[in-house]
């Protein structure tokens, strides 16, 4: 994969020592939220100026050689479209064990293909920075998970937002309160959010809305804006004084989904190969 692939068997490892018994609690399997994983490993790789090109072809030979050696280990790259060049790869899991267990899956495979070892290093040699961080999902802070199918996603909008410890319940009734006013004007558009564990110094949420199309933007926007009306709920002042005293930061950044850097499972790739037979023909779904 790039350097998360030496990476996760020490972070996998430690979180399984680190992680008090109670850590995941929020993570329910439910037929309403099934579709979306339970248990995140993020990796994000920032690249050096001009080296975007090299990177992607380097990561794909990877990407053939976990599919050649049957490595079951599996990931979502996602190709940045706004800020500096970057990937940010999303990596599911079922629960914190199967974290537990890729790491082992991947020692074993690496042993046994070491050409993989050194593709991983020369896609190391492509990075200026990155970062680890792992995260479970809030059930209760989704919207309309059922609608959301990751393999079908062509983009990916992902919000990072840090608060001021302390204000995590005011930051999930704000998002109850966005979820109320798009159920109330029919707003398809799903997110799913994930409550950082650790690889962030300050209370983290991370969210996740896979598009099809750009459009859905514009679409969010204009139905948001058209139902909007004030209340005692979506007072501005209300909501403004509440985000400054969290001192809240917020990075949003779109994403295109790269089906040449991901590593999909046997479904997912037959899900994902099927998008862009529909994407070249000009059929949408």
């Amino acid at each position: 994969m790039r350097l998360l692939i030496i990476v996760i068997c020490a972070c996998c490892l430690a979180f399984s020592a680190i992680c008090p018994p109670g850590a995941a609690q929020n993570v329910t399997a439910s037929p309403e939220t099934g579709v979306t994983p339970n248990a995140l490993l993020l990796y994000r790789a920032d690249l050096l100026p001009g080296k975007e090109t090299a990177y992607e072809q380097t990561e794909a030979e990877i990407v053939q050689g976990y599919t050649n050696a049957k490595i079951p280990v599996f990931w979502s790259a996602l190709q940045s479209v706004t800020g500096q060049p970057h990937v940010l790869y999303f990596d599911g899991f079922d629960s914190f064990a199967d974290i537990d267990k890729s790491g082992t899956d991947l020692a074993q495979g690496l042993e046994a293909h070491p050409e993989i070892v050194t593709l991983q290093q020369k896609l190391a040699d492509l990075v200026s920075s990155s970062r680890t961080a792992l995260a479970f999902r809030r059930d209760d802070l989704g919207y309309r998970l059922n609608k959301i199918d990751l393999a079908r996603s062509q983009y990916v909008r992902v919000s990072i937002l840090q608060l001021r410890p302390g204000y995590e319940e005011e930051f999930a009734d704000a998002v109850r309160t966005r979820a109320k006013l798009y159920e109330t004007n029919d707003i398809d558009t799903p997110w799913m959010i994930y409550q950082v564990h650790s690889g962030y110094t300050l209370p983290t949420f991370l969210e996740f809305q896979p598009m099809t199309s750009l459009s859905e933007i514009d679409d969010a926007l204009d139905r948001t804006k058209k139902g909007r009306h004030p209340s005692s709920e979506t007072r501005p002042g209300a909501t403004q004084k509440w985000m400054r005293d969290a001192d809240v930061s917020i990075d949003i950044q779109i994403y295109r989904v790269s089906q040449n850097m991901s590593h999909l499972s046997a479904l997912n790739a037959t899900r994902g190969q099927a998008k862009q037979a529909r994407a070249s023909t000009g059929s949408l779904y």
